[in-house]
């Protein structure tokens, strides 16, 4: 999608970043040939196909919700080598690095390392663990160059994907098969991470493309403090494989595979039980994790132009860390998309999920009890959308229904309206519903979280459910600038929280929480010269979150988000086939992020990317990247397991990739 597309910054220091970025390109543009430019204006990128936010094709421009698609150019001229660091660009979205091979990533509040109200897909297939809750982020990082675009929505989704998509829905969307043909290889490495990944591309006859994709990668331990070894050093190797055919001219299927197998270490602080909790020992853990998958899809378009589709997908994962687990899971879901009375446009659609788990009980420490569990999730969904005032003004209005064997009955309704008065002005507003399931943590974790503090989980815990309102306005008018603007105003209710006598329990689940979150998102993209893009946005949260008095709770909500982040982002095509490429991040602190343990080591930071990229053939690629470049290293999130935070370091890495 286009040579150039966005690049981050970040500042409270962000003018100094700025002024050096425009210099640079200042002197570099005055000698630029105009014959590799930018492919793609600002309104081609606005009006972008999403699928995301109705589970149909549309414009980003009439989107009723807050949407952000990176691009499969985004994610090159990044620099970026997973899915994590691609996601810092997108505005709205709380990024933060725990160790080498962890992350803690949200949408609008409540982050932690399994951040447990935000639904993730991979082409359709969730990868929310129903035991902990959230997301297994090293378990993902699959080639991130087969990626055609992520879709990210900021706010509620249920409607339409169901539980647990409350305060957004990432949806990492592949490239098609007939999109990867031919030989593709590539090989990086530098001061923290190196890997090696290939790619081969078919075709049988004239109805069937396929892909194999094989990736191997090794990042190496952060740092706990200035001289102290995270001892956290990972790696993995993955492979995988896509075919899609043509069965008629009017059906499609799509059938994806995907395995992993991940070594790594992890070390673990032993706290005394005597505040303020310091470390007395340090130990080193090896872990494992394998598993795979594989996804089928069926797309058919009936002859009265409506279409219908089906998908199925089954996963496994064995476990060996703290716990040693073993799960899977099974799905089967369809979907109907109609147009009724020339006008009323309708998604309809059903779904039925089974999972199960196995956790071998541990000899100290936490555990489960009972140790296994199933699960079983049944649901369907209507979405009617009416266009207006010759396509001037939507309606759009939805519910799901549903029941699963944890807690029982649920239904999400919204209603969202899309106006747009004149072209290039769109405004849409949106109040939904949505609930988070309880995890296997929630209703059966039991055992010390630390000497003398017992936790017990609760079968009788109930769903969480948020009452979201939105706002949004768009911008495209000026051939040279857009613009967005989102504002949100969530309620939380019955949220899951450690309720019991202090100072050791036992602690309990209950439904005992409730929160308020407001705030916003502001993004303008410019491009006042075709060599040029620029991107900037800023994100602002309130949180207030109101507890019992029994509550025990390591970290606040207030304390594990930022209230303010800015990312400015610069994409420069230079003479020769050359690229620069830099952003800039700032994220605000967690002052006294931990009020149990009376630390504050999460501090606002200021973070440098630069990319240098040249082609000097079709088939040949080079670039160099360095990250963090202004800092040393910093703390970006609160690791419990430590009772510290890890580093994230200065990097950099060299890529040479090949293509034919």
């Amino acid at each position: 999608m286009g040579r150039i597309e966005r690049l981050r910054t970040d500042p409270k220091a962000w003018k100094r970043g700025l002024i050096a970025i425009g210099l640079a390109v200042f002197h570099a543009g005055s000698a630029f040939a105009e014959d590799d430019l930018l492919d793609l204006s600002l309104e081609d990128l606005m009006n972008v196909e999403v699928t995301s936010v109705s589970k149909k094709a549309e414009s980003k421009q009439q989107a009723a919700a807050a949407v952000t698609v990176i691009t499969a150019e985004d994610i090159r001229r990044g620099g970026f080598t997973s899915v994590p660091e691609a996601l810092r660009i997108v505005p709205g979205l709380q990024v933060a690095r725990i160790d080498a091979s962890r992350w803690a990533i949200s949408i609008r509040g409540y982050r932690q390392e399994f951040s447990n109200k935000l639904l993730v897909m991979i082409d359709g297939r969730s990868i929310y663990t129903p035991v902990f809750g959230g997301v297994i982020w090293a378990e993902q990082n699959f080639a991130i160059e087969d990626i055609e675009r992520i879709e990210v929505i900021r706010g509620p989704g249920g409607t339409i994907w169901g539980a647990n998509a409350v305060n957004g829905v990432i949806n990492i969307i592949s490239k098609k098969a007939k999109d990867t043909q031919g030989v593709r290889a590539h090989v990086f490495g530098g001061t923290q991470e190196a890997g090696i990944a290939a790619r081969f591309g078919g075709a049988v006859a004239d109805h069937t493309q396929y892909r194999f994709t094989t990736k191997a990668e090794k990042v190496q331990d952060f740092d706990v403090h200035k001289n102290y070894d995270g001892d956290d050093e990972w790696g993995q190797l993955r492979l995988g494989g896509r075919t899609d055919t043509k069965l008629g001219e009017r059906t499609e299927a799509t059938v994806l595979v995907d395995y992993f197998d991940l070594d790594f270490q992890r070390g673990q602080g032993v706290a005394s039980p005597i505040p303020p909790f310091p470390i007395t020992s340090f130990d080193k853990r090896n872990g494992k994790s394998r598993g795979g998958d594989v996804v089928a899809q069926l797309r058919h378009q009936l002859e009265d132009g409506s279409r219908i589709s089906a998908a199925a997908y089954y996963d496994i994962v064995a476990r060996d860390v703290t716990l040693s687990e073993k799960t899977q899971t099974a799905d089967l879901q369809m979907q109907h998309e109609l147009t009724l009375f020339s006008a009323l446009n309708v998604v309809y659609g059903a779904e039925y999920r089974y999972w199960t788990t196995h956790i071998h009980p541990p000899t100290v420490g936490l555990g489960f009890n009972p140790n296994d569990d199933d699960f079983h999730l049944g649901d369907a969904f209507v979405q009617l959308e009416l266009p207006l005032f010759d396509d001037r003004f939507k309606l759009i209005g939805g519910t799901k229904l549903g029941g699963n064997s944890w807690s029982g009955f649920t239904y999400q309704p919204s209603g969202r309206l899309v106006l747009t008065p004149v072209s290039g002005h769109t405004v849409w507003g949106a109040v939904s519903r949505a609930v988070r399931i309880p995890t296997f943590t929630d209703r059966d974790l039991t055992g010390e979280l630390a000497p003398f503090v017992n936790l017990q989980g609760d079968r009788d815990i109930r769903q969480e459910q948020l009452l979201a309102f939105e706002l949004g306005y768009r911008f495209s008018t000026i051939e040279w600038m857009t613009a967005e603007v989102s504002l949100f105003w969530s309620e939380y209710e019955d949220v899951s929280v450690l309720v019991g006598p202090a100072p050791v329990g036992p602690y309990r689940f209950e439904n005992a929480g409730q929160a308020s979150i407001r705030g916003g998102e502001i993004e303008l993209s410019f491009l006042p010269v075709q060599w040029l893009r620029l991107t900037t946005s800023y994100s602002f949260l309130d949180q207030y979150e109101r507890l019992p008095g029994t509550a025990f709770a390591v970290t606040t909500l207030e304390k594990s988000d930022p209230a303010h982040q800015f990312v400015v982002r610069s994409l420069v095509d230079l003479p020769a086939d050359f690229e620069l490429d830099a952003g800039l991040y700032f994220v605000d602190g967690l002052e006294g992020v931990t009020p149990v343990l009376r630390q504050d080591n999460v501090r606002q930071y200021l973070r440098l990317d630069l990319r240098l990229g040249w082609k000097p053939l079709d088939w040949l690629e080079l670039s160099l990247v360095g990250q963090n470049l202004n800092d040393a290293r910093h703390a970006e999130f609160y690791d419990v397991q430590r009772n510290q935070s890890t580093q994230v370091p200065r990097s950099g890495y060299a890529k040479l990739t090949v293509q034919f």
